[in-house]
């Protein structure tokens, strides 16, 4: 049970960093467009800084759940392996306590400020206008995996669980028996 769920919120954080992936070639190519309008015909666009600008906050939020779940993120695995492992478990705990709070705040955080931006209907300045709703929803979904992904996936132990919930070959029985 507990690795089917693990599977299921990975699906989901794949696809949110894919979506970052996405969403970094699109800023490639409107930072190149930038350029080429600023420096060929004197014709800098108005949108593309501040547009990159929310798509570098996106992009983040969309892919810390799953580099997180994977055991891909920053970690200081030299200052970990050298605790004790009493001190181990304790920053483990820490981690994982930090992470499901960031998770927390930023899922109630957005999807409140995502039900009064849609409410009122409130869009930013600039050329495109955006609904304030799109940016919150993204910041309030990642908050949730992240907090997911905090709870299902304790630190140290992530590449093997990950690629156990994502049901790498013979991962599932070896696992199911660790868990008997």
């Amino acid at each position: 049970m507990l690795n089917h769920l693990r599977r299921i919120v990975l699906i989901g954080t794949r696809s949110m960093a894919v979506l970052a992936m996405i969403t970094v070639g699109l800023m490639m190519l409107s930072i190149s467009y930038d350029v080429i309008a600023r420096y060929a015909f004197r014709a800098p666009t108005d949108w593309a800084y501040p547009l990159n600008s929310s798509a570098v906050l996106a992009v983040t939020v969309l892919a810390v759940p799953h580099l997180y779940a994977t055991g891909h993120h920053i970690s200081m695995d030299l200052v970990h392996r050298s605790l004790p492992p009493t001190l181990r478990k304790v920053a483990d705990a820490v981690t994982t306590t930090a992470a499901a709070l960031l998770g927390l705040v930023l899922a109630v955080t957005g999807f409140r400020s995502m039900v009064l931006s849609y409410g009122h209907g409130l869009t930013g300045s600039g050329t495109f206008s955006v609904p304030l709703w799109i940016p919150d929803l993204i910041l309030g979904a990642a908050g949730a995996f992240l907090l997911l992904v905090a709870l299902l996936f304790p630190p140290h132990a992530e590449p093997e669980l990950a690629a156990t919930a994502a049901g790498a070959a013979g991962a599932d029985t070896a696992q199911d028996g660790a868990n008997a």
